[in-house]
């Protein structure tokens, strides 16, 4: 999730560590979880989403964006995701670059 157009732009437009956070915690579907330890970040809280079909989806901050993990399984529903995205005045943006739209949108297209 990024409010930049592309993920290598992210920290541009930054989502704020503490902004992620606030969010995270007070969102219903969203479940604080452990720590995860990055070399260059240091420690970040982790968060949990189920997906409607089953799936868990990781959520942590990562230099102005928030990095999923997870999405990839058959059971885990993109369009939620990037409804959650929404929410957070973000865009849901996979690593080859493809753009994700929420419920309101067309489903997913290719940039």
């Amino acid at each position: 999730m990024t409010r930049a157009s592309d993920l290598m732009d992210s920290e541009e437009c930054p989502i704020t560590f503490e902004e992620w956070v606030a969010f995270a915690r007070e969102h219903p579907v969203l479940r604080q979880d452990e720590y995860l330890d990055l070399v260059d970040m240091g420690r970040q809280t982790l968060f949990t989403w189920i997906s409607p079909a089953g799936g868990d989806v990781g959520f942590h901050w990562y230099r102005g964006r928030v990095a999923l993990s997870g999405t990839h399984a058959s059971d885990v529903d993109r369009t939620a995701l990037a409804d959650l995205a929404v929410e957070l005045s973000a865009n849901l943006i996979g690593d080859g670059g493809e753009h994700y739209t929420g419920s309101l949108g067309m489903g997913e297209t290719e940039h």
